[in-house]
């Protein structure tokens, strides 16, 4: 028996008359309250409103005759109930329901709502337990495979698969549901029976998307490591501390898993870019969570938030990366309108934060840290708050040299220090855009780049500082005190002055 099918069946046991199992997984839900039931010798009956209550009472299709068939059928039994939480918003039907729970408790009957979404009328939810429906793990993504490969296969015996292979298959599977694995092992299967690179391309392939369509999440495809990322010194010293904390030896030291980082600071200075380049130090692939998809406008944000966060966890090890996180839960806080929706959002997310288990590593971007809900800063929920500002000099030459690198130049035949030097109040991106500028002028002009390409360019682009100066100080002086210097520590003294 499965830990959701035993949960179900001590809930049950101990005289819990209403469960309500969240989960879009129908087949997968009846299945483990099948389990559950069988556990005790006794009875599980399926009811929708279209086949009514199979093989008890097949006429009782509206609510109220499946409220009478449940009180009359012999107990004990477990009657799921397929999208009974529509009938749930009547007013009528919940009377009904709180009427009937306690001989339902007294005679061991059980009625187990099964629906995509929670909704729990205020006159239930003392006597409901909620239960979500975990993913699959990897034990049930591996009988899954085999049956696949069995049913293909069929009638020859499946050929087996090297320990491996079959490895790679599941971990590529994981965060998919029973449903999405099973049509990602097929097709993996039937393109390539051994599973070899163009069968574990599918599965990976069939994640992807099935993960950016159904919860909001997207493997991003990254080559970033620290090495690409130009500057921030004191974020990379941080990195290559806590990164060892994902050797297999740091649990036996008594390390726990570290829980993940909040960038602050001004656009275009590579957060994000940052961000990549943790997932690589720790050696883990990338999520990227887009916060306003999962949210949205819809009633079902909530489970919606709950199934993204799980999948996250069923795929650990992996870096989660919540970009301006801020934009995300816009209008939880009282100052902004009070939505008590953004705030029970907020909540739900701050609180898996808090208690996350599983070497999920979350590293959050924000750039309006007066939109940042001060529930994200609180300890504990990550391990550190970094404030990521403008370059200085030596790391704007870095950032010079580093784009220049990446596009085939040598940056010892141009003069960077100059060029740093005249940058003083430009970003990472902006530094990137004078060599990409450079490049352009000189691919116009028919030679290669010269130091006097890089000098133009820099001269003619405007810097974000010098439109939003007064947001930037701001920033900066926010920061003093509540979040530690990404860029050189020595650096600090001169970031302050240049913010008076």
């Amino acid at each position: 028996m499965s830990a959701i099918a035993q949960e179900i069946a001590e809930l049950w046991s101990a005289g819990t008359p209403l469960l309500y199992v969240v989960t879009a997984e129908e087949e997968r839900a009846v299945a483990v309250c099948e389990a559950a039931a069988a556990g005790f010798g006794a009875r599980a009956a399926v009811w929708s409103s279209a086949r009514g209550l199979d093989g008890l009472a097949p006429g009782a299709k509206d609510p109220a005759a499946l409220l009478d068939a449940l009180a009359r059928a012999p107990a004990p039994v477990l009657v799921v109930a397929l999208d009974f939480h529509e009938a749930l918003r009547d007013p009528l039907t919940v009377r009904r329901v709180r009427d009937l729970l306690p001989r339902l408790a007294a005679e061991g009957r059980c009625l187990a709502v099964v629906a995509p979404r929670l909704v729990v009328p205020d006159g239930l939810a003392a006597d409901v337990a909620v239960l979500r429906l975990p993913l699959p793990d990897d034990g049930e993504l591996a009988a899954l495979l085999e049956a696949v490969q069995a049913g293909l296969a069929h009638p020859a015996p499946a050929a087996a698969l090297a320990p491996e292979v079959r490895h790679r298959a599941l971990v590529a599977a994981r965060g998919l549901s029973e449903g999405q694995a099973r049509r990602a092992f097929t097709r993996a299967l039937r393109r390539d029976a051994a599973l070899g690179p163009s069968g574990q391309a599918i599965i990976a392939g069939e994640k992807k998307r099935l993960l950016s369509r159904d919860l909001g999440l997207e493997l991003v495809d990254s080559t970033e490591g620290p090495a690409d990322l130009g500057g921030l010194p004191g974020f990379k010293a941080w990195m290559e501390e806590r990164a060892l904390a994902f050797d297999p030896d740091a649990s036996r030291f008594g390390l726990p898993p570290p829980r993940g980082v909040l960038l602050v600071g001004v656009q275009g200075c590579g957060k994000s870019l940052a961000a990549k380049a943790a997932s690589a130090r720790l050696g883990v692939p990338i999520l990227r969570l887009d916060l306003p998809r999962v949210l949205g406008a819809s009633a079902a944000a909530e489970e919606r938030l709950a199934l993204a966060l799980e999948a996250a966890e069923a795929l650990a090890p992996v870096a989660l990366w919540v970009d301006e996180i801020e934009k995300g839960f816009a209008g939880s806080a009282p100052g902004d309108g009070g939505d008590p929706r953004a705030a029970r959002l907020l909540g739900a997310f701050s609180t898996w934060l808090q208690e996350r288990r599983g070497p999920v590593f979350v590293v959050a971007t924000a750039n309006d840290v007066t939109r940042l809900p001060p529930e994200l800063l609180r300890r504990g929920r990550f391990d550190e708050l970094f404030f990521v500002d403008l370059p200085d000099l030596e790391a704007r030459r870095e950032i010079l040299a580093l784009h220049l690198r990446r596009r085939g130049r040598d940056p010892e035949k141009v003069d960077v220090h100059a060029i740093a030097e005249l940058c003083s109040e430009y970003s990472g991106a902006e530094l990137e855009q004078v060599v990409v500028g450079a490049l352009h002028r000189a691919y116009a002009l028919g030679r290669d780049v010269e130091s006097g390409d890089l000098r133009r360019v820099a001269q003619d682009l405007v810097p974000l500082f010098r439109t939003y100066e007064e947001q930037i100080k701001g920033l900066r002086e926010w920061a003093r005190g509540r979040a530690r210097v990404a860029g050189r520590t020595g650096a600090v003294v001169d970031l302050f002055r240049r913010a008076q």
